[in-house]
């Protein structure tokens, strides 16, 4: 019985995060993936021969999370091995790059770091070779301590470019169309610098920034980072930021692309008397998405819905309006106007005809949201609620099988054990919506399985 104990605690203490046993098991050793079969065992073999003992490191964020990363580094359409690992009697994270000569896997280079951990992995043609570099960031973005190296691979050795510049958010991507890739950076106020924003590329092996643009100099940190079309012709990225002032918290968007005519990197929402970007400043934490899939990135302007005035009680006290940006006009149009409630999961499309004629009221209590007419008074924002147009909310599948407060309402959505419904009180209201127009203005934030 007190093996059969012993053997519950060690397991218990392997499965629950962060918890580390007498035998000195760490999380980063107990990720370190079953022994694989194939080419990726010759891999291992070789990081095993350099490393010896050694724990795998995973970046912390990005479209490429593994320790171990393929990507076609020589543009012969094999791809090589990167692979993240920190020798256990080293103070440093290195990474090694391994690819087959003759047949046979072979380390083709190696590179340590002091960072302390790896923040992102990136690949793109930033020396416009015609072939992918990788991207690393090192270290911690939250406090300053990071930087970003280039790793090429030409004929059959890794070089390595440091560009020695702290970050808060990269991206990689073709910002001004010439068919190779640009390093761009996004840098919040410090000590040792003013927030920015960098354009960079490699040219005959030395980093050559294309250029620079001021971003809002109060925001704390990047909430969302978007990069993709900002309009049918042009690309950019959209960084949604949060502004801390005492207890409140307001957020920002920034947009920034590269204007080819003018060779200049652009930050339209950005105000050089004030330093910010609070033309955008909205006091709910929605990013910037593409929100109806057209492939275009759509930026939230947010507004007190009739009755309620900024910062407002709750996030469902707001019209949500979604942009996209049009460089040419220098212009936000808007595209489609919603409420969107985080907290219960979900988003309703506020039609046209409710525009200033509707607001609501959430009852958290019952997961709740009423959407009541607005009937005005004067011509400076007062009024009163009307009658109630539609109500949705949120039922556990059980209270729905059993029928617990459920009468009048018709289901929405299922996900995860809830079932979303609406109910249309007055239908003869002549703001009313058939169910069929609510099922269609219904959206899922956070969709899952049952």
């Amino acid at each position: 019985m007190k093996l059969k104990t012993a053997a519950l605690v060690f397991l218990l203490c392997v499965l629950l995060t962060g918890c580390t046993s007498g035998m000195g098991m760490d999380l980063q050793s107990l990720m370190r993936p079953p022994r694989p079969t194939g080419e990726k065992q010759e891999i291992h073999e070789v990081l095993d021969a350099k490393a010896g003992s050694y724990k795998l490191q995973y970046p912390y964020r990005g479209e490429h999370r593994s320790s171990i990363i393929m990507n076609d580094l020589t543009g012969d359409g094999v791809e090589e091995a990167l692979v993240l690992y920190q020798g256990l009697s080293e103070t440093g994270i290195t990474v090694m790059f391994i690819g087959k000569q003759q047949g046979e896997w072979v380390e083709l280079g190696s590179y340590t770091s002091q960072a302390t951990q790896v923040d992102q992995v990136c690949f793109g043609d930033v020396n416009s070779d015609g072939r992918d570099e990788a991207i690393i960031g090192w270290g911690n973005v939250v406090n300053s301590a990071s930087d970003i190296c280039v790793y090429s691979l030409q004929n059959g050795s890794v070089s390595e470019i440091s560009l020695n510049l702290p970050y808060s958010e990269m991206v990689v991507m073709d910002f001004d169309g010439d068919g190779g890739d640009e390093i761009f950076t996004a840098s919040i106020t410090s000590a040792e610098q003013q927030a920015s924003a960098r354009l960079i590329r490699i040219r005959g092996g030395v980093p050559e920034t294309m250029g620079t643009a001021s971003l809002d100099a109060t925001v704390s940190y990047y909430i969302g980072v978007s990069a993709g079309l900002i309009n049918e012709y042009d690309l950019g990225v959209v960084l949604d930021g949060m502004k801390s002032s005492g207890t409140s918290a307001s957020y920002v968007t920034e947009l920034l692309y590269w204007d080819d005519e003018n060779k200049i990197l652009q930050t339209p929402f950005y105000d050089p008397n004030t330093l910010s970007a609070n033309y955008m400043r909205r006091f709910t934490s929605v990013t910037s998405r593409d929100v109806n899939g057209d492939g275009l990135i759509e930026i939230p302007i947010v507004n007190p819905l009739p009755g309620y005035t900024a910062p407002a009680p709750d996030e469902t006290c707001y019209i949500t309006n979604w942009h996209r940006y049009d460089n040419r006009e220098n212009m936000l149009e808007r595209v489609v106007s919603m409420v969107v409630n985080s907290r219960d999961g979900y988003s309703f499309v506020i039609p046209d005809m409710w525009r200033e004629q509707v607001t609501t009221q959430a009852d958290s209590q019952n997961s709740s949201l009423t959407f009541y007419e607005w009937i005005p008074s004067d011509a400076v924002g007062n009024g009163a609620m009307g009658a109630a147009l539609l109500r949705i909310q949120v039922f556990s599948e059980e209270s729905w099988v059993q029928g617990k407060g459920t009468e009048g309402f018709t289901e929405l959505e299922r996900s995860g054990g809830m079932v979303y419904a609406a109910s249309v009180p007055v239908p003869e209201n002549s703001l009313a919506l058939s169910l069929e127009d609510v099922a269609n203005g219904f959206d899922l934030l956070y969709p899952q399985e049952g």
